[in-house]
């Protein structure tokens, strides 16, 4: 029937929706790390203390961080797994609901099956050249530090997340699609006459649920963080303790330009020393 063909239609649409989700967080999730560790204090080694205790403290800051930016980014992949079922259930009925689990179990195969191939050709392909195996028409070798070698890394941004991501995350999208579908099944008629208008509503909940996730939630923290940034900022400077943190801050700085003068290495600003 025009139910099945529609719920057949929508588990491609709803797999790549999944897919270009999972894939743009994934990148996001790379890039707030790369943005967290660069010109940060907080995450590089503690000067004056011996190996493992140099790096205790900034592991631990760089795992709360991604732990943190871990859960939003995956949360919005997860809501979106949830709210198709619902929303085929009701706009097509149970009939669009069974080609929506069979035609999902066909699509997430062949496109896991494709993402990874694809991301493993990435990376065969640039250790192919590391170990020196390609060759030009002269019969030289094409090595690591061939412009090459360097396009294939920046393919392999984009592999590494289809190998190890995407496309395995598709196995996980179809069993909580199925998993919803059996515990919903009672909800939803074998017509959808009366229940269409809640499949609307439905799309309307889940694309505000999954952009608040997306885009919002990450806001959201951000906004209550430097809340309580300025308030015990605020707290500090009523009680003196910023202005001591500053001026010992000033002393540790002074301190490592007049070691640095001592040892013979300029410092980064001579004039600072006066």
């Amino acid at each position: 029937s025009e139910f099945t063909r529609a719920g057949l239609l929508a588990s491609i649409v709803f797999a790549m929706l999944f897919l270009a989700n999972a894939l743009t967080s994934c990148i996001n999730m790379a890039k707030s790390v790369v943005g967290f560790c660069k010109d940060n204090p907080d995450v590089a080694p503690r000067t004056g203390k011996s190996f493992p205790a140099s790096h205790i403290r900034p592991v631990v800051n760089l795992v709360k961080f991604a732990s943190v930016e871990c859960f939003r980014l995956t949360v919005s992949p997860i809501v979106q797994s949830f709210g198709a079922p619902l929303v085929i259930g009701q706009l097509f009925g149970f009939k669009g609901l069974l080609m929506l689990v069979s035609g999902g179990n066909s699509v997430c195969f062949s496109l896991n099956m494709f993402l990874i191939n694809s991301g493993q050709a990435w990376d065969a392909a640039r250790k192919y050249i590391l170990f020196g195996m390609l060759k030009d028409k002269q019969g030289n070798i094409v090595g690591a530090e061939s412009e090459v070698y360097d396009t294939l890394g920046i393919g392999e941004q984009i592999g590494g997340p289809l190998e190890d991501l995407s496309g395995p995350a598709l196995n996980n999208f179809i069993k909580f699609i199925s998993l919803v579908c059996f515990i919903t099944s009672s909800v939803y008629d074998m017509s959808p006459a009366k229940s269409w208008p809640w499949g609307f509503l439905q799309i309307a909940i889940n694309f505000m649920l999954v952009s608040f996730f997306k885009w919002g939630l990450g806001r959201t923290m951000n906004f209550i963080e430097d809340l309580f940034r300025k308030r015990r900022e605020r707290i500090e400077y009523e009680e003196g303790t910023l202005m001591l943190k500053e001026m010992d801050a000033k002393e540790r700085e002074l301190e490592e330009r007049q070691r640095l003068a001592l040892e013979g290495q300029r410092p980064e600003d001579e004039m600072a020393l006066y």
